[in-house]
């Protein structure tokens, strides 16, 4: 999609791309400026970027949590049932699998 601009001088321009309007910088306020808005862009993506990067790690670090708590949670169900004097092998069974199945979804995601 084009955008038609007015410059100063009263002519019109038509901008298609940042690369047209890049141009038109260049054409009319010299390389310097073009340097300039060019660095300025680079560096908004740049934290742009950055702040992606640590929303994502916050997201992990909170996966890992919740992983490692319920890994936590089964090892101390099964040690408690291993404790018992009877020991309850379906429970025992069906704790073991689920550790099982949290970190082979851990390992294949």
């Amino acid at each position: 999609m084009a955008d038609v601009i007015r410059l100063a001088d009263g002519s019109v321009q038509t901008v298609f791309d940042l690369r047209d309007m890049m141009e038109l910088i260049d054409t009319h306020l010299g390389d310097d400026a073009r340097r300039w808005l060019e660095d300025h862009l680079s560096e908004s993506d740049d934290q742009e970027y950055i702040a992606d990067l640590e929303d994502e790690l916050k997201r992990l670090r909170d996966h890992r949590r919740e992983v490692m708590t319920a890994l936590r949670e089964a090892s101390e169900k099964i040690a408690t049932l291993i404790r018992e004097k009877e020991i309850d092998r379906k429970t025992l069974s069906t704790t073991a699998g689920k550790i099982s199945s949290i970190t082979w979804r851990e390992l294949n995601v």
